[in-house]
């Protein structure tokens, strides 16, 4: 009888084995390629993915987290290609961040979410750094934030001196493309502000009004737009004019390494 059994339990096992279909491919926004998983501390969300560019050589690296607009990455793939093609060559990893996709959210454009969003994305940013300390190439200790709009919201927030961020898991600078505001944030690190003066949308007057500048440094580009960085963009949305400003983009790009560089004197 054991005999029997063996004989039909052995080939059922193999059967699921064979049969059983392979996981999901883990997506990201972009169409970006390879895709990595990063484990986050959400209990909805096992993982976010992202996308990591490196120069070529050994390193270690200064690497880059780029957090994107309330639209997520799909729509910053041409800011992602300008980043790369100033900081690849230059010896900066750039870690390309996804938290929209793995969560199923379309953006977060408007309503609740445009708030309630940036939390789970500041522990993002935070599982990320994780992440890349963990990798042999990548400098642990220059890692930076760039964020866009809402990314750049996220970032500010994340190295907030009032927010309940854990000290020795702290970034070394941030780099915020035309956020909105408080008047009451504080920076715990470096960080510059790049702002249009015709935006709408997140004014740079809000900026401006920031109380503590310590660690702060705010630049304004007049004729500029919201999403100035953002090559090609020329359209309407939700009410707010969007404009690519070349000139902009170029001076804020150089500012942008400055400060990257500057954490190695």
């Amino acid at each position: 009888m054991l005999r029997r059994l063996i004989v039909f339990v052995v080939p059922v096992i193999l059967a699921a084995c064979v049969s059983a279909p392979p996981p999901p491919p883990a997506k990201i926004a972009g169409g970006y390629s390879p895709v990595v998983e990063i484990p986050v501390d959400d209990p909805n969300t096992k993982f976010v993915t992202a996308a990591l560019f490196e120069p070529q050589g050994a390193g270690p690296f200064q690497a880059v987290i780029i957090l994107s607009g309330c639209a997520g990455l799909g729509a910053d793939v041409g800011i992602v290609k300008r980043v790369n093609a100033d900081y690849l060559p230059k010896g900066i990893a750039t870690l390309v961040v996804d938290s929209f996709t793995p969560r199923g959210v379309k953006d977060v454009c408007s309503g609740a979410e445009i708030v309630s969003s940036i939390r789970y994305r500041v522990k993002d940013t935070y599982a990320a750094k994780v992440w890349l300390t963990q990798r042999s190439e990548i400098d642990s200790k220059r890692i930076f934030l760039q964020g866009y709009s809402h990314g750049a919201m996220t970032a500010i927030a994340a190295i907030d001196a009032q927010w309940p961020t854990t000290p020795q898991n702290g970034f070394t600078a941030v780099i915020a493309f035309y956020p909105y505001c408080s008047a009451k944030s504080k920076f715990s690190v470096a960080t510059i502000i790049l702002s249009g003066g015709k935006d709408d949308w997140t004014p740079a007057k809000l900026c401006e009004e920031i109380t503590d500048k310590n660690n702060l440094e705010i630049t304004v580009y007049p004729n500029a737009f919201h999403a100035f960085a953002t090559p090609g963009i020329d359209m309407t949305s939700l009410g707010h004019r969007l404009l690519y400003d070349e000139a902009a983009t170029n001076d804020a790009q150089r500012r942008a390494l400055a400060l990257i560089n500057s954490s190695l004197k």
